[in-house]
């Protein structure tokens, strides 16, 4: 029902019109009340004349003389830091008198109600908070066609603001950003309990505010933290919303083009400050250079100094630098709070709403992560997940990617991609314990061996364009054997049979229960079941020695050797004489032998999250009884000097583009 205007005697009418004559620059006075030390008198009178300005304002404007309507927004919308900004105590005045009005305050008000939302509330004081979401919440239930831009005006509080363009506030104000925040957020879970079906119209406000990845750390990590807080109370949206969080992140981080590892002596990376109730100023020099830079013909005379060139180039050098060391700092302050997110999940949350995220991370992964062979750091999100119920999580991704690796309906870029990850993930979970790690080798193993059963007859000559799964899955395999050798002895071949009657594949393959005891004097040791085929592999048509990773085949090579397993050697040597068309350039195969997804973590404010669930390199020790170790070794050794570094940080090398879309 319209709210009609009381009956107001001649003085009262005066005194509105004074006020509207006088309200565009508040006394001194004025700037110094608020709205909790003024007289509850004054506040009453405030409150009767400022409605008569407004329900005149609407009225007039009805009739077309919109002159004091323009008053009134120009005076709601005016910047908060001008020195001509209404004071703390007009501004609530102004909110409980549009609160008591809303009925009113139709489609035709829409800039008034703009003006409204632009207020500087969540940094006054708590009776100023209260009046202006009472009027949020009245002007939702009155007016359905403002609850989109409520939602944007909450939404954008969760931007972050340097405090020199919040609203002027008395000196004794103490509310910090972490406040305004939390403000932010009380609001709009009043406003969802009034309209629930709010929610779809929140995501879509979510999206529409995420910074651009070429805003500063201070941006993204707000944000990020922001509406990671959202989920937490708007259950429906948290799959969403560890949707674009995670997809700003795989964005940033597949922009990083340079190694960490390389730019080390260069650049030390800074560490985001994660106190939200500093001001940043620093900040200026956290903005990027831009990604498409503006094409520049320099002309340069005959006599150009050389010099000049040079210092462009050490310019460009240090433009270069400077935004990959922002690019660092904004992923690790955003891996920060994702990690921070996950473990107070861990620690607190009901196991439905755990499997929910567990569920949501693994689709996910297969849709932003998997097949985005430049990402170094985003999937430890996953990695860290699975820490967190090793028995349910790590089997389950584990199982997962085996999927993705036998299906013969996936893409190859999908399957290889995934036996990368599975290679890397079981060589670097600290968290698995050996009897997965020997059932992930022996699913491995066991399909390497239907495969050759199946193709190895076709093979005539090694070609880098075919096979490319069955290349990945040997590889894998191997560098599995690198890591993880220790935790594929077994103590006793009884044990195994008896594990591999509810292995998968027990059934079916009896004859790799057997474990190897491999060659040699030192062949004490009992090798799993899953390792009994892996010669066969190497020394199969297939030639994986040859195809696979350098780097992994050399350690590989020389672990067998020195543990005893195996001695390729002679294939090695063999091998420098073969020639294989097309080997090293730009194909799925060299996708193979360069991606290492789960590298060590080296993002300095979050690896904290990592260390302790990480398995780091361990030089193997020479085990040799001397007699392996004859003159022809001497070249051998000399060859793999370099191969155990090597192991402790594979690198990723970038990717073709055509296997990155």
């Amino acid at each position: 029902m319209p709210v009609r205007s009381p009956n107001m005697n001649s003085t009262a009418v005066q005194d509105s019109q004074e006020f509207s004559k006088n309200s565009i620059i508040p006394s001194i006075a004025e700037k110094e009340e608020t709205n909790e030390n003024v007289s509850k008198e004054k506040l009453n009178n405030m409150k009767l004349i400022m409605k008569s300005f407004v329900l005149g304002a609407l009225r007039e404007k009805e009739q077309g003389n919109t002159t004091r309507y323009n008053e009134l927004v120009e005076i709601l919308g005016r910047d908060p830091s001008s020195p001509e900004a209404p004071s703390t105590l007009k501004l609530y005045t102004w909110v409980v008198v549009l609160s008591q009005s809303v009925s009113l305050l139709d489609k035709s008000c829409a800039t008034l109600v703009e003006a409204a939302l632009m207020i500087d509330w969540s940094f006054r004081n708590r009776a100023f908070v209260n009046a202006y979401i009472d009027f949020l919440e009245n002007l939702v239930s009155a007016h359905a066609f403002y609850v989109v831009p409520v939602l944007n005006a909450l939404v954008q509080g969760f931007r972050y603001r340097e405090f020199y363009t919040c609203a002027h506030l008395p000196e004794s104000s103490t509310v910090t950003r972490t406040k305004s925040y939390d403000r932010h957020h009380e609001a709009l879970q009043c406003i969802l309990r009034l309209i629930p079906t709010g929610a779809n119209s929140l995501f879509v406000s979510l999206v529409r505010f995420l910074p651009h990845r070429r805003f500063n750390s201070a941006e993204q990590a707000a944000y990020i933290k922001n509406i990671l807080q959202v989920s937490e109370y708007v259950p429906m949206l948290r799959k969403q919303i560890l949707g674009i969080v995670i997809d700003q992140m795989v964005q940033i981080d597949a922009q990083i083009q340079i190694e960490l590892d390389e730019m080390d002596e260069d650049v030390e990376f800074d560490v985001y400050d994660m106190n939200f109730d500093d001001d940043y100023l620093s900040e200026a020099s956290d903005d990027e250079v831009d990604d498409d830079f503006d094409n520049e013909e320099a002309d340069l005379s005959d006599d150009a100094s050389i010099d000049s060139q040079v210092s462009h180039d050490n310019t460009d050098r240090k433009d270069s630098i400077q935004q990959i060391k922002n690019m660092v700092r904004k992923l690790d302050a955003m891996m920060n709070l994702a990690f921070q997110y996950f473990q107070k999940c861990g620690q607190s949350a009901s196991v439905d709403i755990q499997n929910e995220i567990f569920h949501a991370l693994v689709d996910i992964f297969d849709r932003a992560v998997l097949k985005t062979l430049k990402s170094r750091y985003t999937q430890f999100l996953l990695f860290y997940f699975c820490s967190l119920n090793v028995n349910v999580y790590s089997d389950y991704f584990l199982e997962h990617l085996i999927q993705h690796i036998t299906d013969p309906l996936k893409p190859n870029i999908t399957r290889v991609a995934a036996a990368a990850y599975i290679q890397s993930y079981v060589a670097r979970a600290k968290f698995l314990d050996p009897s997965t790690i020997q059932r992930v080798v022996l699913t491995l193993s066991v399909w390497c061996d239907n495969y050759i059963d199946q193709y190895e007859s076709q093979v005539v000559s090694l070609d880098c364009t075919k096979h490319d799964v069955f290349y990945a899955v040997v590889q894998a395999t191997m560098y599995i054997f690198c890591f993880r050798w220790r935790d594929l002895v077994i103590d006793n071949e009884l044990e195994i049979e008896e594990d591999a009657e509810d292995d998968m594949f027990a059934e079916e393959h009896r004859h790799l229960t057997h474990p190897e005891s491999g060659f040699g004097n030192g062949s004490s040791r009992t090798w799993c079941a899953g390792l009994r085929n892996l010669p066969r592999l190497v020394m199969s048509k297939f030639n994986p020695l040859k195809l696979c990773a350098p780097a992994v085949v050399r350690q590989f090579a020389k672990l067998s050797r020195n543990t005893h397993f195996m001695y390729v050697y002679p294939v090695l040597e063999k091998n420098r004489e073969v020639f294989v068309p097309g080997l090293g350039s730009a194909s799925l195969l060299q996708t193979v032998q360069t991606f290492f997804p789960f590298d060590p973590y080296k993002l300095d404010s979050s690896r904290v999250y990592v260390d302790s669930i990480y398995f780091e390199w361990i030089a193997e020790d020479d085990e040799d009884d001397g007699d392996e170790s004859d003159d022809d070794d001497e070249e051998e050794e000399a060859e793999d000097e370099d191969v155990a570094s090597g192991m402790m940080a594979m690198s990723i090398s970038p990717s073709p583009l055509h296997y990155l879309q």
